[in-house]
């Protein structure tokens, strides 16, 4: 009989996510950053909006860089030890590499880096167990999304979602009333997925300084957590008619 072609041996060694050169080539680029510029923070940020981040980034090319990505390698990068540190007291901010976190080389001064990064708030789709901010309702009837009447081609992945619907005559219809979500419940998969196609926004993505290095001072700036200190401002429930 045939052998499957299912049936075929995998050397587990072989299959890397982030090969050797990958993390060889971070590591270098970040002991490179750090001889160059004078100061380094880690942050913290919530809610990443990447189109925004690349925004900052490249405004902030010509004084800065940014290395977002495997902590444990940043670690690495920067020396777990003041045996293999790559700069005086540089490892001290190596505790603080984790989480949803970045590292940050700069010539700018403090207050320039808090006015640019600390001032964002841009608003961005909720992922799957973010707290509901406010709730969301539709009311029986034709459904609208954010640009007017739903395409009808948007029915059978409203329906797959859990929303109760169908096609009237080419129009999406909710055949009864249905909530989408509740404030402060946390998101499903689902939920999250409807949101977006309503373009409703509960999530907003910000960053913040944990602790800077400079010239080999090292300082705290803000307490270790995930959680951020900042309440989210208070939202209307929603209702769709």
């Amino acid at each position: 009989m045939p052998r499957s072609k299912r049936q075929r041996l995998v050397t587990l060694s072989k299959v890397s996510k982030k090969g050797r050169e990958w993390k060889e080539g971070v590591i270098e680029n970040v002991r490179e950053a750090a001889e160059k510029y004078p100061t380094a923070y880690v942050f913290r940020y919530k809610d990443m909006k990447n189109n925004t981040f690349k925004q900052i980034r490249e405004k902030l090319r010509d004084s800065s860089r940014f290395f977002l990505g495997s902590n444990k390698v940043l670690q690495v990068s920067l020396g777990r030890e003041p045996s293999d540190e790559v700069r005086e007291n540089i490892h001290n901010l190596v505790p603080f590499l984790k989480g949803h976190v970045g590292l940050m080389f700069t010539e700018l001064t403090e207050e320039q880096v808090k006015r640019e990064l600390c001032s964002i708030r841009e608003p961005e789709f909720a992922k799957s167990g973010h707290a509901a901010t406010k709730t969301i309702s539709f009311s029986e009837g034709p459904l609208e999304g954010p640009s007017g009447r739903l395409e009808h081609t948007l029915e059978p992945t409203l329906r797959k979602h859990g929303m109760p619907t169908r096609l009237n005559k080419g129009v999406v219809d909710l055949v009864t009333d249905f909530t989408l979500c509740t404030k402060g419940e946390a998101l499903s998969p689902a939920q999250a997925a409807l949101l977006r196609v309503f373009g409703v926004k509960m999530a907003v993505f910000r960053m913040k300084l944990v602790c800077k290095w400079h010239d080999g001072d090292f300082q705290t700036l803000a307490k270790d957590e995930d959680t951020d200190e900042e309440e989210d401002s208070e939202e209307e429930d929603v209702a769709f008619r």
